[in-house]
């Protein structure tokens, strides 16, 4: 499923055995929920990129029918919303059904939902085993999507949520040198400092916050079904990362072949925010695995 090219949501407000959640939602008419979707912001990419993701959809979200959004209280467990009637917009509201918001609570919501996310102080996020099939091919991003909201008071029995992500969209334009088939995509910091790989979401206060959780000594993307057919060809890969300060340093963008060549550049690094686009471009030289020699050896993907 593409949750990349609007929404789609019939709402089912289902509650948790667990009586403490009972105790949160009382019996009544549920007033009014919305939840939309904030606008990625493409303040970082140049007009070409930005007008080319809009186009296409990269940056866009959609609800799929299968998707589920989590909703915590302040008190009591966590109850969730079916997506599955709004496909093609990007708001979805829910009015009516068997139970209502108490204006005493507090609410927040993140995606995906998952039951076994049992604490709202600590909703884990990974970013590891992503794959781009295909040259130019996005479609991977929507596996490793997530949204959140601070809490919101009831006003009425109504909440209005606008979910941002809580991680960055990068785009990598990048001229390889040689024409062959590629498998993989690493960043790595130049000093050695590691890069954030998951993360933990607090949707507890007002605002969310978002803890780095792991590190590694890359971060990867495998790449399959990549094949240039020429030197200095043209390609683009996309990668969800999780916010985090690489402004200052130097990154080593490697995009390894299935030969054993090792194609890089080094390039400056950004601030990475989350709910922000980011583009490196670069050109790549050919290496023939030195990347290896020069930085260490790289034991997996991450």
């Amino acid at each position: 499923m593409n949750k990349f090219l609007y929404l789609s949501a019939v709402l089912l407000l289902a509650i948790s055995c667990n009586n403490g959640m009972q105790d949160e939602l009382a019996p009544g008419t549920l007033n009014h929920v919305t939840i939309g979707v904030k606008p990625m912001d493409l303040s970082d990419l140049p007009p070409a990129t930005k007008s080319e993701i809009i186009i296409d959809g990269s940056v866009k979200f959609a609800w799929s029918e299968g998707d589920v959004v989590g909703m915590y209280p302040n008190r009591g467990a966590q109850a969730y919303f079916e997506m599955a009637d709004f496909a093609g917009g990007d708001v979805a509201t829910f009015d009516g059904g068997g139970w209502a918001l108490k204006s005493a609570s507090t609410y927040a919501t993140y995606y995906p939902y998952a039951y076994e996310f049992s604490d709202r102080h600590a909703i884990p996020f990974r970013y590891t085993d992503q794959l781009q099939d295909g040259e130019n091919n996005y479609d991977h991003l929507s596996d490793f999507q997530h949204m959140a909201t601070g809490a919101e008071v009831p006003e009425n029995g109504a909440c209005n949520y606008q979910m941002e992500r809580a991680e960055a969209v990068v785009i990598f334009k990048l001229i390889l040198p040689v024409a062959a088939t590629y498998n993989e995509l690493t960043v790595k910091i130049s000093d050695g400092t590691p890069m954030v790989v998951a993360t933990s979401l607090d949707i507890s206060g007002e605002q969310y916050t978002i803890t780095p959780t792991e590190t590694a000594n890359l971060f990867s993307l495998a790449i399959t079904n990549v094949t240039t057919t020429q030197e200095n060809q043209e390609v683009k890969f996309y990668a969800m990362m999780p916010p985090q300060n690489l402004s200052g340093k130097t990154i080593i963008i490697s995009v390894n072949t299935v030969d054993g060549d090792c194609c890089q550049a080094e390039i400056a690094g950004k601030n990475m925010l989350n709910n922000h686009a980011y583009q490196y471009v670069a050109t790549l030289t050919s290496d023939m695995g030195s990347l290896v020699e020069k930085f260490g050896s790289q034991n997996g993907n991450w």
